[in-house]
């Protein structure tokens, strides 16, 4: 049964970045029909234009408030073009929700891209960490890839904590589509304190400015 436990709060993005975003997703799944050898000054231009804007828009470095990031998400964030549109919904122990991917994720013909499949599966397995309430990063993450997920297809996305223990937990999941598993997950995760968790991706936030 779900309950009202809550995910992680985001910040609000006004209605008119929803419609950029939303049209830039648009974009990417339409440009997978153009031909390569298609030739086309206007589009280039309007492409290029529209970089422009956006650039001039930025106000906010790499190192964002906790609100703001995570509307920056690959995988459901609200002004990330490239995120499938995603909402979780979490129960006490569990999370579920449904993704469609389109073209532009395609790996095998009419399917998903394995790594996506594994992008999603680390995602969710490790959105559970907000059923904890603590800080956690990825120990390790073993995927099974049962059959092909296809794509333009309604999947589901689910994870379940199966275990806690003081310094880990450990997490599986699947993604379904009809009711058959396309692909399942087992992962550990291993808690951390914030000041360690901010010691870990200090290097990291170094090294990408």
């Amino acid at each position: 049964m779900t309950t009202s436990t809550p995910g992680p709060d985001v910040a609000l993005v006004s209605s008119t970045m929803q419609r950029t975003v939303e049209a830039l997703r648009r974009t990417m799944k339409a440009i997978y029909h153009v031909h390569p050898e298609h030739d086309s000054e206007e589009i280039a231009s309007i492409a290029e234009q529209l970089e422009k804007e956006i650039t001039a828009a930025g106000t906010m470095g790499l190192g964002q408030p906790s609100l703001e990031r995570h509307t920056r998400n690959p995988l459901n964030g609200a002004m990330n073009p490239m995120a499938p549109p995603m909402t979780f919904e979490y129960s006490e122990k569990s999370i579920s929700a449904k993704v469609r991917f389109h073209e532009g994720y395609q790996g095998p013909p009419a399917c998903v891209h394995g790594g996506m499949v594994a992008a999603l599966l680390d995602d969710a397995l490790g959105r559970t960490r907000h059923l904890t309430g603590r800080n956690c990063v990825t120990g390790s993450l073993n995927i099974t890839y049962k059959r092909p997920t296809p794509l333009n297809a309604d999947l589901v996305v689910s994870a379940r904590i199966d275990e806690i223990h003081e310094r880990k937990f450990i997490v599986s999941g699947e993604i379904t589509y009809d009711g058959e598993v396309t692909a399942s997950a087992i992962g550990v995760f291993v808690f951390l304190d914030t000041e360690k968790f901010n010691a870990l991706v200090s290097d990291a936030r170094s090294a990408s400015r």
